[in-house]
């Protein structure tokens, strides 16, 4: 087995870790001249447009890793834009495990968009939570809430972060939304949502309330964001 082949066999080259289309990728040589450009061959997707360096030890072809240099943004490559994008250099192991989990997210929001929930496997809290009536099917349970009130109402207000209403868990039903606060206990109808938006850091519900909104950060063992806004979003749609 030539270079060329052993190269192949590589786990970059057999399917796109950020895209995972098969049969889309090509590794270009280093194109290094007089000491400038890169030292590292360049593996390039035609499906999703992705770029990285691979650095690879030629002795030991399990033993690489990879730089993302250029990455698609689109909602679909949401995670992997985060996690492989802007993570610098990682190992093998490193890349392949964030490949999967980015495989499995985009297959969650795809499900969640088609109205398939069922992979959550929703509970009924035994006793429930003050407001939540008895019965109830909680599908998310979320620490590190925090309910806002705008101090400006109009166009502009969604831009500030206003006033700090109250923080805690939320919980998410079938039928509401419920925030066990540290002032207070606070229930909303799924149908009082006016829409739910997501970044890099967060989620973001807005009330149908004026100036009213609960936000979310990411945190470790928790659903992210964008497929905690696919939840609610297919939860809504749902009633």
């Amino acid at each position: 087995m030539d270079d060329a082949d052993a190269l192949a066999l590589l786990p970059p080259l057999q399917g796109c870790l950020y895209c995972h289309a098969e049969g889309t990728t090509t590794l270009l040589p280093s194109r290094q001249f007089l000491g400038l450009g890169s030292e590292y061959a360049t593996l390039k997707c035609s499906q999703c447009g992705s770029t990285a360096w691979l650095d690879v030890d030629e002795s030991d072809l399990d033993d690489w890793r990879i730089r993302y240099r250029r990455v698609n943004r689109a909602a679909p490559y949401y995670y992997v834009s985060i996690h492989l994008g802007k993570a610098g250099w990682l190992t093998a192991e490193a890349a392949l495990t964030i490949s999967t989990s980015g495989y499995v997210q985009r297959t969650r929001v795809q499900q969640a968009q088609h109205g398939d929930l069922s992979w959550l496997k929703p509970i009924v809290l035994s006793p429930p939570p003050p407001l939540m009536i008895p019965g109830e099917k909680t599908y998310l349970a979320l620490r590190g809430v925090t309910y806002h009130q705008t101090s400006v109402q109009g166009v502009w207000s969604r831009s500030e972060p206003g006033v700090v209403l109250d923080s805690g868990k939320l919980y998410v039903t079938g039928e509401k939304i419920y925030l066990l606060g540290q002032r207070r206990d606070w229930a909303h109808r799924l149908d009082e949502i006016e829409r739910v938006d997501y970044d890099e850091q967060a989620w973001v519900l807005y009330l149908a309330a004026p100036g009213q909104y609960y936000r979310g950060l990411r945190v470790d063992g928790q659903l992210d964001p964008q497929l905690v806004a696919a939840v609610i979003a297919a939860l809504q749609a749902s009633l």
